[in-house]
C-alpha cells in the first residue's frame, strides 16, 4: 500500500465522517442505519448467489433511492446548506442590540406576550424575510415589544434580526414536523425549531402560555432561560464582543 492509497482511504473516511455529522441529530440518522442494513443484506445475498433475492433488492433499492430524496428533501436541503456555509463569522455586531433584545424578551415573558425572533448568523434569511413585511429598523426593546403586542398588525409570525437591525416582521417560518419530541409545544415553538433546523439562525421564542424564554438551535429547543442567561447565551452564539 503506497502513499496514494493511504491518502485515498483517509479522504474516504473523512467524507463518511462529514456525512455523518450532516445527518447527526436529524430523523435521517435512523434512515441511514436502515439503508446500511439493506445494503448489507443485498451484498450478502449477492455473495451467496441468491439471484432472486438479489434481483428484488436491487429493484427495490433503485425505487427507494428516489423515494428517499422526495421524503427527506428538507433534511437534504439543510445538509447541503450547512455544507456550503462560510466558516468565518462577522464580529462587528453591537452588544447594545443584544441587551435590547434580552430586555424585550424579559418584559414580554413577564406579560406572557408570545414572541418569535430569529437572529441571522452565517445563513442568509432573505427568503423568509420576503414572506413578511420589510422594516429595516434599529433594534430597541420598546420597538420589539410593540411588534408583538396583542392585536398589533405585525404580531403574528416571526421577526428577523440582522446585526443590530430588525429587517422584517410577520415572517413565515417553516414548521418542524411533529415527531412526538415537542408535541406539547405550539405553532410558535415548532416554527422556531423548523427554522433553526434548516438554517444556523438562533431563534428566541417567548411562550404566551407559560411566559418562558427558550432558544432554538439546530432543530433543538434549549431549557428555560432567565434574562441574564439569555444574554449570555446569545453573546456566546452570535456576538463576539463582551458586554
Amino acid at each position: 500500500m503506497g502513499v496514494r492509497d493511504i491518502l485515498d482511504v483517509l479522504l474516504v473516511a473523512a467524507l463518511i465522517y462529514q456525512g455523518y455529522l450532516l445527518v447527526n441529530g436529524t430523523r435521517a440518522v435512523n434512515v441511514v442505519r436502515g439503508v446500511l442494513i439493506f445494503a448489507a443484506i443485498w451484498l450478502i445475498s449477492s455473495l451467496l448467489g441468491l439471484s432472486a433475492l438479489s434481483y428484488l433488492l436491487g429493484r427495490a433499492g433503485t425505487v427507494g433511492l428516489f423515494a428517499l430524496v422526495v421524503v427527506f428533501q428538507p433534511e437534504l436541503r439543510g445538509a447541503l446548506e450547512r455544507l456550503g456555509r462560510p466558516r468565518s463569522r462577522d464580529s462587528g455586531r453591537g452588544s447594545a442590540a443584544l441587551l435590547d433584545l434580552s430586555r424585550a424578551a424579559e418584559r414580554m415573558a413577564e406579560r406572557k406576550t408570545g414572541a418569535l425572533i430569529a437572529i441571522e448568523r452565517l445563513t442568509p434569511l432573505g427568503e423568509y424575510a420576503r414572506s413578511g413585511v420589510r422594516l429595516d429598523a434599529q433594534i430597541s426593546a420598546p420597538f420589539l415589544e410593540a411588534l408583538f403586542a396583542r392585536n398589533a398588525p405585525l404580531h403574528d409570525g416571526g421577526v428577523i434580526v440582522q446585526a443590530d437591525r430588525v429587517v422584517a416582521a410577520a415572517c413565515l417560518f417553516p414548521l418542524q414536523a411533529s415527531d412526538g419530541t415537542y408535541r406539547r409545544y405550539g405553532t410558535r415553538h415548532r416554527a422556531a425549531l423548523g427554522l433553526s433546523e434548516l438554517t444556523d439562525a438562533v431563534v428566541v421564542v417567548v411562550s404566551e402560555e407559560r411566559g418562558s424564554i427558550r432558544v432554538a438551535l439546530q432543530g433543538r429547543l434549549g431549557p428555560e432561560l432567565t434574562v441574564s442567561e439569555l444574554r449570555d447565551r446569545l453573546r456566546e452564539l452570535v456576538y463576539e464582543e463582551t458586554l
